[in-house]
C-alpha cells in the first residue's frame, strides 16, 4: 500500500505542476483560462481522493486487526498499538493535505469569476503543494509500521480452523456483534452528502455547458443526507450509540442550520 500511495501522491504532484503550468501560460484568452479551470478542478478533486487513501486504509486495516484479535484470542493490546497511527506526527498531515486542495480548488473558482485576488488562489496552491510532499515524507513509513504489526499478529497467533465448533462459536459471535446495517448505511448517507457538492462544483465551474445550474436543489441534497446520516450515525453506533431523542435533536439542528445556509447561498 505505501508503494501505491506514493504513486498516486507522486501522480497528484505532477497534476498539480500541469495545473501550475497552464494557470502560468494562460494569460487572458478564455479558452486558455477554461481550459486551466477543468485542469486545476480535475486535480483538487483527484488529490481530495488519493488522500482520503490513508484514512481507509488505516481505518480497514483497524477493523482487519480487531476481528483477528477476537478471532483469535489475542491480547487486546494489539488494537492499541495499531491506533499509534492516530498519534503519529503524520497524523495532522494527513487531513490537512486533504483539505488544502479543496481550498485551493475554491479560492481557484473565485478567481475566475473576480471576487478574490489571485494571490490568495497561489498561495493556497503552494501550501497545497507542499503539504502533498509532507505527506508523501511521512506516511508511507507508517503503512509500513502498520503493515509489520498486522504480519506480527498474524504470525504469532491463530484463528480456529474452518468447520471446527471453535469456528462456528465465532461465526456466531460475529453475526451478533456485525455493525447495524443503519449504521453502515449512515456511512453512506455522509458520503453522498460530500459527493452531491462535489458534483455540483464540477458541473459549476468545470464545465462550459452547465454553468448555470442552480446551487440549491443539490445544496438541499447534502442537507438531507447530511441530516440523516448524522441521525442514524449516532442513533446505531455500535460503540456509543445515543438514545433515539438525543441523537435525532443534534443531527436535526445542524441539517437546519446546513439548509439556511444552502437557502441563503442559493438565493444570493
Amino acid at each position: 500500500m505505501a508503494t501505491i500511495y506514493r504513486a498516486l501522491v507522486t501522480t497528484v504532484l505532477i497534476l498539480f505542476g500541469y495545473a501550475v503550468l497552464t494557470g502560468t501560460s494562460a494569460g487572458e484568452a478564455a479558452e486558455a483560462r477554461a481550459w486551466h479551470v477543468s485542469v486545476g478542478f480535475v486535480a483538487s478533486v483527484f488529490a481530495v481522493l488519493v488522500q482520503s487513501v490513508p484514512f481507509a486504509y488505516f481505518l480497514g486495516t483497524g477493523f482487519w486487526v480487531k476481528a483477528f484479535v477476537r478471532a483469535s484470542r489475542a491480547e487486546e493490546d494489539w488494537e492499541a498499538r495499531h491506533g499509534h497511527w492516530m498519534k503519529d506526527r503524520g497524523y495532522p498531515c494527513m487531513y490537512l493535505a486533504a483539505f488544502a486542495p479543496a481550498a485551493t480548488a475554491i479560492t481557484g473558482m473565485l478567481v475566475d469569476t473576480g471576487r478574490l485576488g489571485v494571490f490568495w488562489h497561489a498561495t493556497s496552491l503552494w501550501v497545497a503543494f507542499l503539504l502533498q510532499i509532507v505527506v508523501l515524507v511521512l506516511v508511507p513509513p507508517m503503512m509500513k509500521r502498520n503493515s509489520a504489526l498486522m504480519d506480527e499478529l498474524a504470525d504469532s497467533h491463530q484463528v480456529p480452523r474452518p468447520g471446527t465448533p471453535a469456528m462456528e462459536e465465532l461465526i456466531e459471535h460475529e453475526e451478533a456483534t456485525a455493525l447495524p446495517p443503519l449504521f453502515q448505511l449512515s456511512r453512506l448517507l455522509l458520503f453522498a452528502a460530500f459527493q452531491i457538492l462535489i458534483i455540483w462544483l464540477y458541473l459549476r465551474f468545470g464545465t462550459e455547458s452547465f454553468r448555470d445550474v442552480p446551487f440549491l436543489p443539490y445544496g438541499l441534497g447534502t442537507s438531507i443526507c447530511l441530516t440523516l446520516g448524522l441521525g442514524l450515525n449516532s442513533r446505531y453506533d455500535p460503540d456509543a450509540p445515543r438514545s433515539g431523542p438525543l441523537a435525532w435533536s443534534r443531527a436535526l439542528a445542524i441539517g437546519a442550520a446546513t439548509t439556511a445556509v444552502v437557502v441563503w447561498l442559493g438565493n444570493s
